[in-house]
Parts: structure tokens; C-alpha cells; sequence
């Protein structure tokens, strides 16, 4: 009797629990709708304890402008010597001396980015929880840190999945989590501006193939003030080129870079200060790792100096960098869904290699959607084009520019013209890749392969071959009285140089 009692109360007490098991073996939480993790990009301030140390305040770079003074003149006539490099290399090292690293590719300060996990966690449609680390470190350890986080984010939502929304650097972040844990518990994957395939500005410099091009300078300089609606801003670049002050200037300063660079001081620069910092190798390319590795650390003296250092920029370049193709398909074959979204229209920083690529002000465009190919800014595919993998599609855009056939997901690659480095208003489309079945670049006429970004607005919609002009200034009356101020300028400068020339 006692036995069958203890039986009938065992089966009542499995009867009222069985809904609250049932929920969790269903992710305990029946919204439907796994939560979006946000990897977030470069950026966020360090302290050391109380006081802020990067980026710089006013008063470093108020000193460090000091300091630099002295050498201004050398720099400009393209004679420093040996002493006014070291100044030089010194003021450049003052900005990132507060988050120095040491050669293992540790940190050697006290700064820190701290991050505290939210008390309450909101998920659903129109929502993504954030995930910040310290970009600085190697990309490992966040990836690490990004799976406590996403056993969190599980436990306090009741779900046994989530989607991951790897922007800027935090795609390269993402790709390391992924190589390094593989896809259980992802959902589904979404490369936003994604640097998951380097970024050319910090790519090229690393490896040494920077090329500053005046042109590029000034297009870039005037973009930044349309894209401000800056006025001002853009008078003053266009009286300082049509001048001849920035062509003066650009001359100058690039004669003295060549010298830094001549010299040794930019590689040793690299040694000494950012390429200490994992997280910034992050973001050189697999194609550019060895040239660089080998730029920076150009002896076996050297390299066994950094081996510390070394063994972490090797790892991520043997199993995240140089497998960016593998991890993004095995991302697919694993969840089924994933998305790319990417900015084109805009000049990147200019320094890279070809400074006439299309980007997103921050980002090439190829690099960003893995492969499309994209016409030169300013320029088009040419007449007649035909894309270049068949597949019985059209990926060619309105505006004959970009042909996403070539990518590595042609159908699930979003491309937004004017679509500025982490521009805000792609929410809804990210709801869309995450929570509609099957959602692809031909699955709602709303959000088709190609969409355009007001720049007034922020908002994003259907690019067509009429709406994709872009936002423009007018250079004005302050832009010709500038313009006579700064030809004044250039004479005395050109007079100043030329005398410093016949000095040295």
C-alpha cells in the first residue's frame, strides 16, 4: 500500500511539473522569437580608475601638439633627422601609451572598458542586446567572454538559442566565437559592415602598402562635410584645394612620412604601439597577415622578442582570418539563416591601395558583402554588362554598380547606397532575416537587394535607377573669400620651403 501510494504521489507530482519541463525543453519562453545578440564594433572610452585615458582629452592632445611643434618645420621640408623622428614617434606614442600593451600582447596599463551584463533582458522583434568587450584584446579571449555571455543571455530569457549580429569589428569578433565553438545554440548569423574580411585602412597600413593620394584626401574630406551637413566644413576644403594649400601641404607631409618610413620609425611604431594590440591585427586581412607579420617583426631576433605576441596573431590568422570563406558557410549549412549587409557610394579613408573603391566610408565593399564586385566610385559596371555567375537571377544594381553575384551569399546580401559605417535603420531588416523563414534579398519588395539611404533622414528604402543621386553641397560666397586667404598663405609657404631646401 505504502508502495502504491508513493507511486500515485510521484505521478501526480510529474504531472505538475510536466508543463514547467515541457517549457524548458521548448527554450522556456514561447515568443517564438530567439534572441538577436548584438557584437558591437571599435569603440567605447578607458579609465583608469576614474579618469577617462582614451580616447585622448584635450589637454594630451593639446601637449602632444606642443611637442610635436618643433618638428613641424623639418616634417614640411621633408628633412628630419634622427632626433625630430624620435620626437615624432614619441607624440604619435602618447596617444595610445594609456592603453599600451606589452609584448605578449597583454595589457601593460591599468586602463580598462568594463562592461556589466543587463539585469533585465528584453528580446523579441525590434530588439538586440548588446555585447561590448575591450577590443583591444586578443580575439580569443573575447570570443570566450562572448560565450559566458551567451549562456546568459539563454538563462535569462528561457531560450536555447540566440541569433548573433556581428557588426564592424564585432563580425570579426563573431567569426572567432564561431571558429572556436562551432554553431550549437546559434539560430542564425548576420554580418552587419562587417570587417570580418580586414579593413583595407588598417589592412594595407599593416602591411605596408599604403597609398596616400591627394585626390582621394580631398574627396574624402568634402564627403565627411556633406555627410555632416557642414557648410563651413565644406567650403573650407574646397578653398583649400582650389587654392593649392592642400596639394602644398599633402606634398609636404608625405615627403616627411616617406622619411619616418625610410628610416625604420613606422615599422618600429607598429612594434612599439598598435601592433602590440591583438585586437587591431583583427582587422588586417587574411591575404595581408604574412606581409604584415613580416613588416613588423622583420627578424628571428624581433620575432622571438614578441613570441608571446606572435602566438596569438598566428592563431587568429590560422583559424579565423584565413578561413573567413569556411566559417561564413558553415555558419549557412548550420543554421540556414544568415545575412550580409553592407554600405556602398562613399570614398574609405585615404590610404589604402586604391583610394577609388567603393565603401561605406570605413569599409570596402568587396570586403564587407566577401567578393561582389563593385564598379570604381563615380564610375559604372559599363554598358552592356552581363553578371558574372548565372544563376538565374538578376544581381545587378539599379544603378549598374555593384553585381552581387559573385559574393558569397549573392541571395542574402543587402547592399545600401549611402549606407554610412554603422548607419542606424537597418533594424527591421534584421527582424526579417532573423524571424521570417526563407528570407532573402527577393522575399519582400520592400527590402530588395538594393536600398538607399536618405542622408537627411536615415531612412533606407528600394534603390531605383532615378533615386540614387545622394545628398550634395554648393560651395558658397565663404568658400572664394577663403579661397583668396589661403593662395596668400601658399606663396609664403612655397617661399618657406624653398629656403629650408637650400638650408638643409
Amino acid at each position: 500500500m505504502k508502495k502504491t501510494v508513493a507511486l500515485l504521489l510521484s505521478v501526480l507530482l510529474l504531472l505538475a511539473v510536466l508543463p514547467v519541463n515541457a517549457a524548458a525543453l521548448d527554450g522556456g519562453c514561447d515568443c517564438g522569437c530567439a534572441p538577436v545578440i548584438h557584437v558591437s564594433g571599435l569603440g567605447g572610452s578607458f579609465a583608469d580608475g576614474d579618469n577617462v585615458v582614451f580616447p585622448p582629452q584635450t589637454d594630451t592632445i593639446v601637449s602632444a601638439v606642443a611637442k610635436a611643434i618643433p618638428a613641424t618645420p623639418a616634417l614640411l621640408s621633408g628633412n628630419l633627422r634622427t632626433r625630430q623622428q624620435e620626437r615624432i614617434l614619441q607624440v604619435a606614442g602618447t596617444f595610445f601609451a594609456p592603453i599600451a600593451f606589452d609584448k605578449n600582447g597583454e595589457p601593460a596599463t591599468n586602463a580598462r572598458k568594463t562592461f556589466t551584463y543587463p539585469e533585465e533582458i528584453s528580446h523579441g522583434k525590434g530588439q538586440m542586446i548588446d555585447f561590448d568587450y575591450d577590443w583591444r584584446m586578443d580575439p580569443f579571449t573575447v570570443a570566450a567572454q562572448l560565450k559566458d555571455f551567451i549562456e546568459y543571455v539563454k538563462d535569462k530569457t528561457g531560450h536555447d538559442s540566440v541569433y548573433l549580429v556581428g557588426e564592424s569589428m564585432g563580425a570579426a569578433e563573431m567569426n572567432t566565437y564561431l571558429a572556436a565553438y562551432g554553431f550549437d545554440g546559434i539560430s542564425g548569423v548576420i554580418w552587419y559592415n562587417g570587417g570580418h574580411r580586414g579593413v583595407a585602412s588598417c589592412s594595407d597600413s599593416f602591411a605596408d602598402k599604403n597609398d596616400f593620394n591627394e585626390a582621394a584626401l580631398s574627396a574624402f574630406l568634402k564627403q565627411l562635410s556633406v555627410s555632416g551637413d557642414q557648410q563651413f566644413l565644406y567650403d573650407l576644403f574646397v578653398a583649400l584645394d582650389k587654392a593649392g594649400l592642400l596639394s602644398t601641404v599633402f606634398d609636404s607631409v608625405l615627403s616627411g612620412a616617406d622619411t619616418l618610413e625610410q628610416s625604420g620609425m613606422f615599422s618600429r611604431f607598429l612594434r612599439e604601439y598598435i601592433g602590440r594590440i591583438p585586437g587591431f591585427w583583427a582587422l588586417v586581412s587574411g591575404e595581408n597577415y604574412p606581409a604584415a607579420r613580416a613588416f613588423a617583426f622583420p627578424t628571428p631576433e624581433i620575432e622571438a622578442e614578441y613570441a608571446g605576441l606572435l602566438e596569438k596573431l598566428d592563431r587568429y590568422y590560422n583559424e579565423v582570418s584565413s578561413r573567413t570563406d569556411e566559417i561564413m558557410l558553415g555558419a549557412k549549412e548550420a543554421t540556414g539563416t544568415v545575412g550580409v549587409v553592407c554600405g556602398y557610394g562613399e570614398y574609405g579613408p585615404p590610404v589604402t591601395s586604391d583610394n577609388t573603391r567603393q565603401s561605406d566610408s570605413v569599409i570596402l565593399t568587396v570586403d564587407e558583402s566577401n567578393g561582389a564586385t563593385c564598379a570604381p566610385l563615380g564610375g559604372t559596371l559599363g554598358d552592356g554588362y552581363v553578371q558574372k555567375v548565372s544563376d538565374g537571377h538578376n544581381h545587378v544594381s539599379p544603378d549598374n554598380v555593384i553585381d552581387a553575384s559573385t559574393a558569397i551569399f549573392p541571395d542574402n546580401t543587402w547592399f545600401v547606397k549611402y549606407g554610412h559605417h554603422s548607419f542606424s535603420g537597418a533594424q527591421a531588416l534584421v527582424d526579417r532575416i532573423c524571424y521570417v523563414e526563407g528570407f532573402d534579398v527577393f522575399a519582400d519588395e520592400a527590402y530588395p537587394q538594393y536600398l538607399v539611404r536618405d542622408p537627411a533622414t536615415g531612412a533606407i528604402s528600394p534603390l531605383t535607377a532615378d533615386n540614387g543621386a545622394g545628398k550634395t553641397l554648393e560651395s558658397g560666397f565663404t568658400a572664394k573669400l577663403l579661397q583668396a586667404v589661403f593662395k596668400v598663405m601658399n606663396v609664403f609657404l612655397k617661399v618657406y620651403k624653398f629656403f629650408a631646401n637650400i638650408v638643409k
